[in-house]
């Protein structure tokens, strides 16, 4: 059924196609892992942190409302890393992994014909599987732009990037 008329395909195409922002592969495209930990002048987060950051927000969306014994971090420290903390070259590739991954089960579980996503979900306070997920891609979006502006201020992006 086309995306027009089949909500679900439309929020599938949403989720795997970017459109008015960018996504995650080209904010993090050929980013100098030398500089992964690195902060922008007056900015309290490292390039590192901000993915770190979107992982485990949108991985408590997820299990929000899929897991009636899951438990929220605290905020808003439960959602950052410590500010010292740093990563090298493995754990940085193990956040944008694991951001992927729950992109990839929000959009099987948006799919799954099982799955009312306009729902309340009763554990979830009556949030439906839907908000959440909408919740989670405004969530990425607003930080991939800051990830991507502050990646030009510290001017980080390859030389022959387009765009």
């Amino acid at each position: 059924m086309a995306a027009k008329r089949d909500p679900k395909a439309l929020i599938h195409e949403v989720f795997t196609e970017e459109a008015a922002h960018m996504g995650l592969d080209e904010a993090v495209a050929d980013f100098p892992v030398k500089h992964i930990n690195d902060k922008a002048p007056n900015v309290t987060f490292s390039f590192w942190h901000i993915l770190e950051h979107i992982r485990i927000a949108q991985t408590d969306l997820l299990d929000y409302v899929q897991n009636a014994k899951h438990v929220s971090p605290s905020w808003p420290d439960g959602y950052w890393p410590a500010p010292a903390a740093t990563t090298d070259a493995a754990g940085w590739k193990k956040t944008i992994a694991a951001i992927r991954k729950d992109l990839d089960r929000m959009d099987t579980m948006l799919g799954d014909p099982r799955v009312d996503i306009f729902a309340p979900v009763p554990f979830a306070n009556d949030k439906s599987v839907l908000r959440c997920a909408f919740l989670a891609l405004d969530h990425n979006a607003y930080h991939l732009g800051e990830f991507a502006i502050l990646r030009q201020v510290m001017q980080l992006w390859p030389k022959n990037r387009k765009g």
